[in-house]
């Protein structure tokens, strides 16, 4: 099983990119990336925004998977239609009125 670290390494090398390239491509620190990937670095364990900016990057018209990012389950990449939502006011309109379904529900 890979960890968290391993799997962003292994997505850093399909957008051949160095460490520090990927880190420019999502618009962090190189040192951020060498301590979340490289063996000599503290294997830190990426913070949100770091992830939120992973989960941003497209190839070839796919986003990176959530489920393969954090769990490595499924494939690195979803196509961006297989999504159910493209913006965070989508998700959270859903679950107000999932919320308000379920409290008619419990009548």
């Amino acid at each position: 099983m890979s960890t968290i670290n391993q799997r962003i390494a292994v997505l850093i090398k399909d957008f051949r990119d160095s460490e520090s390239g990927f880190a420019k491509r999502i618009e962090v620190s190189s040192s951020v990336m060498f301590n979340i990937v490289n063996p000599k670095g503290r294997k830190s364990y990426p913070s949100g925004p770091v992830l939120e900016k992973i989960l941003d990057l497209q190839k070839e018209g796919k986003r990176v998977s959530a489920e393969w990012l954090m769990r490595g389950d499924g494939e690195m990449y979803q196509s961006a239609e297989s999504s159910k939502f493209t913006n965070p006011e989508e998700a959270l309109e859903y679950l107000r009125k999932e919320f308000i379904r379920l409290r008619q529900g419990d009548k």
